[in-house]
């Protein structure tokens, strides 16, 4: 009799631990992004589109985009941890004011924009002659970031501009 009641103690017991360690992870919170951010708040849908929006800057061609490197999380990352709290809320202001821009001209969210549609929605924000307009800062903000991420990159350093430790190499008679 104790050996049954000790292993059906045992076999709640198991039942209860892997409970608990699997509920958490059922009840993820869908309003955050993929990963952890530590002083602004993003959506998983501007997470997307800001993801897109540094595909459209970089796209993929015979070689990666920017969205195959991830450096819509490089920008991300850099808004949320070198930038001033002033600057982060105009990040994020410039990006709902993007996506709110981008509605009104195409009538559809970035994500559902076809390429054309998104490069009109560039050259109008590109246009945009204000200097202190949100939209203008998130966009060359993203575009900054995006072109510092992929050239910083793996992929970049090691497929396309081999990098060479310095002094580099050495030709001795190069006709010049």
């Amino acid at each position: 009799m104790i050996n049954i009641s000790r292993r059906r103690a045992l076999k709640q017991f198991v039942y209860v631990s892997a409970g608990m360690i699997l509920v958490p992870s059922c009840m993820q919170d869908s309003t955050k992004s993929s990963f952890l951010l530590k002083k602004i708040k993003v959506s998983p849908n501007d997470e997307s589109m800001l993801a897109e929006l540094c595909e459209t800057i970089i796209p993929k061609t015979d070689t990666p985009g920017a969205k195959d490197l991830s450096a819509h999380l490089f920008v991300l990352m850099m808004v949320d941890d070198c930038s001033t709290k002033e600057e982060q809320d105009r990040f994020v202001n410039g990006m709902q004011a993007f996506s709110e821009l981008t509605k009104k001209i195409t009538g559809k969210s970035f994500l559902d924009a076809n390429t054309t549609e998104r490069r009109k929605t560039i050259e109008a924000v590109v246009s945009i002659n204000e200097k202190d307009s949100p939209i203008a800062a998130f966009y060359s903000e993203v575009k900054k970031r995006t072109i510092q991420a992929y050239t910083g990159s793996e992929y970049f350093l090691t497929q396309v501009q081999v990098y060479e430790l310095i002094p580099g190499r050495y030709h001795g008679c190069v006709s010049a």
